[in-house]
């Protein structure tokens, strides 16, 4: 295995613990450059009465991303109770509120996870497709750019937009007042290897399923990219 897949599911194994409730649910890592990323969903999050599960990898995809690009990083490492991709207010976005504030970050990347019968390897919800009510009206062409050639059409695919009041990618754009946009990565382009204590495994749905690596690291390849021409655009 690629020595970053191998980082990725190190990760994924031993710091994000899916079931394990905490008060202290969420993490911050320190970056060098004016781009933030967000994995709310990393693990079990409660929504209307029960737990979701938990996005597989986006949270240790977010942390080997920061680390190769230098970008700020937050991320769920355990259940909550809060959901801080559909709760108005939520302590994660508390967090998010200051650390863009205090590092001057100027985009936020929201990482999310698609299921792996979708039709695309990624969503990037942007809110709408008119650039004077888009989440990220400048930097849509270097998101574009940054997936040339891998995908097509790329934007606010089966209604996820992330245009809901509560998302983090609204939050950012309404509160934070900067550009965002959310992407759902297809299964088969983020699961390193399953955990046995993942929510799909516990209930039987393809417990032992790997995505192929060069699909993963196709995907790094392209958020790498993105990530640091974002962060020369701004």
């Amino acid at each position: 295995m690629d020595a970053i897949l191998q980082d990725i599911r190190s990760i994924e194994f031993s710091r994000i613990d899916y079931n394990k409730e905490s008060e202290d649910y969420f993490e911050i890592i320190e970056g060098k450059i004016p781009v933030l990323l967000s994995a709310p969903h990393g693990a079990k999050h409660y929504r209307n009465g029960i737990f979701k599960e938990e996005d597989e990898y986006t949270a240790s995809l977010a942390i080997k991303l920061g680390e190769i690009t230098g970008a700020y990083v937050i991320f769920v490492k355990n259940k909550t109770k809060e959901d801080p991709n559909y709760e108005i207010r939520a302590r994660y976005k508390d967090a998010m509120k200051e650390l863009v504030a205090e590092k001057e970050i100027r985009f936020v990347a929201d990482l999310h996870g698609a299921d792996r019968n979708r039709s695309y390897k990624v969503n990037v919800g942007i809110i709408d497709d008119d650039i004077t009510k888009s989440s990220c009206p400048t930097l849509k062409p270097v998101i574009e750019g940054a997936f040339k050639g891998f995908q097509q059409p790329l934007f606010n695919l089966d209604l996820y937009t992330a245009s809901s009041s509560g998302t983090v990618t609204y939050f950012a754009k309404n509160t934070c007042k900067i550009e965002a946009a959310q992407f759902e990565i297809n299964g088969k382009y983020r699961i390193v290897e399953r955990k046995p204590d993942s929510s799909r495994a516990q209930k039987g749905s393809g417990p032992n399923f790997k995505a192929k690596e060069k699909d993963v690291w196709e995907m790094i390849k392209r958020l790498k990219m993105m990530i640091i021409k974002i962060a020369q655009n701004v």
